[in-house]
């Protein structure tokens, strides 16, 4: 009786083993743009952004990820009573994102941390 507990125990790894060994079909991540956005998907877009900015307010363009799968965003700098930068140029880092494609899905990621968010209702296109 031992002796077939043991004979299924090593069927059990070894299925187990193989199974984990087994090539998936996952499809790399792909550079995506967009036909055109709708207000709505713009309003997603710019509360990923705003939310890995820690809730400042974001403004993309119309034309936003419809060119380039890539977007690059700086802080506003500050400016005087007359509209001059003040203490003339500014050293705000620049923050990237890119819009992603893989399988049927969209994805936004965040080029500074790599953390990619999935978005519903958005379809997007392969960049060319």
């Amino acid at each position: 009786m031992q002796r077939l507990n043991v004979k299924a125990l090593i069927g059990c790894v070894s299925l187990a083993l193989a199974s984990g060994c087994a090539p998936t079909s996952v499809q790399p991540a792909q550079p995506a743009t967009v036909t055109a956005l709708s207000t709505s998907q713009k309003q997603q877009l710019e509360t990923v952004i705003s939310d890995w900015f820690g809730g400042v307010k974001v403004t993309l363009a119309d034309n936003a990820f419809t060119d380039s799968s890539s977007v690059s965003i700086e802080r506003r700098e500050h400016l005087d009573n007359q509209g001059n930068p003040i203490e003339g140029r500014h050293n705000n880092a620049v923050y990237s994102f890119s819009l992603l494609k893989q399988g049927q899905d969209c994805w936004l990621q965040n080029e500074r941390t790599s953390q990619k968010v999935l978005l519903n209702g958005i379809t997007c296109d392969t960049a060319l």
